[in-house]
């Protein structure tokens, strides 16, 4: 269990993902702080950052394992875990990611190499997530640690590691599909009554569905992306919007996420 630290509001509902790759998440992050409990930033995007400028709630920092998806990305073994080397050379260590998650976050997730059936190499990349895990839930901390896992995966190594919760990526590819959604969801809530995070899930049906699943809560950059291409979720398009015309739009799909978020008891 996390020791010390200030204890966090209990993550729950929507949490929208910061890049601040686009102008639109710097506009729209006094927002976020109005609306949302929490917000995430991953490793990647603190190392670009520098810790400067961060919204002023309790931050999610997730590891920025979904990199490993990318092209030119490699995972290579060192001392029997796992690293990731991003396409333009910068690394990602579980040290890394555990020294961000405590200087800045709330909640953390351990590192971990998402592993789609196709991909060479998969069960490597399973073996060092676990490593990943099994050493980051054994480091002193102040932020609660939630375990990294994929669709299909066994709970039963990461549930021994006594994690504060479990957050399931992978679903974000098959957003749309709401059944999967759900069945994912519930097979995971079938082992673990542990607060469950659920990445890569905005659109206000997707979110909606995963909480009345099980899910605690669920993350996304969703809201500005949709909102960079001129359309809200209530079906506004505005071809060649403004940039206040996109950040009305970023606000107006925050605020459906966040809503879809309050699933009743």
């Amino acid at each position: 269990m996390p020791g010390g630290g200030t204890v966090a509001p209990r993550l729950c509902g929507f949490v929208p993902v910061l890049t601040f790759r686009f102008p639109l998440d710097e506009l729209l992050t006094p927002y976020v702080e109005r609306l949302c409990s929490h917000a995430l930033i991953s490793v990647p995007e603190l190392q670009q950052r520098g810790g400067q400028m961060l919204p002023a709630v309790p931050l999610l920092i997730d590891s920025g394992g979904f990199a490993a998806l990318l092209p030119g990305a490699v995972i290579e073994e060192l001392d029997g875990l796992g690293v990731l080397v991003l396409p333009d050379g910068r690394r990602i260590s579980p040290q890394q990611v555990q020294a961000a998650q405590e200087t800045y976050g709330s909640i953390g997730f351990t590192l971990d190499f998402p592993g789609p059936p196709d991909i060479p190499g998969r069960a490597a990349r399973a073996w060092l997530s676990l490593a990943n895990a099994r050493w980051a839930l054994q480091q002193p901390r102040s932020f609660e640690l939630y375990a990294s896992v994929q669709p299909g995966q066994s709970l039963g190594p990461y549930l021994e590691l006594q994690p504060d919760g479990i957050a399931l990526g992978g679903l974000a590819p098959c957003s749309r599909d709401r059944e999967r959604l759900t069945q994912e969801v519930l097979r995971v809530r079938a082992q673990t009554d542990l607060p469950l995070h659920v990445f890569g899930i905005g659109h206000p049906e997707s979110v909606r569905t995963v909480m009345q699943a099980g899910a605690d809560s669920c993350d996304s950059s969703s809201p500005q992306r949709t909102a960079a291409g001129g359309r809200s979720w209530r079906g506004e398009v505005m071809p060649d919007a403004a940039p206040h015309e996109r950040l009305r739009l970023a606000i107006l799909n925050l605020q459906a996420s966040s809503e879809a978020g309050r699933v009743p008891a």
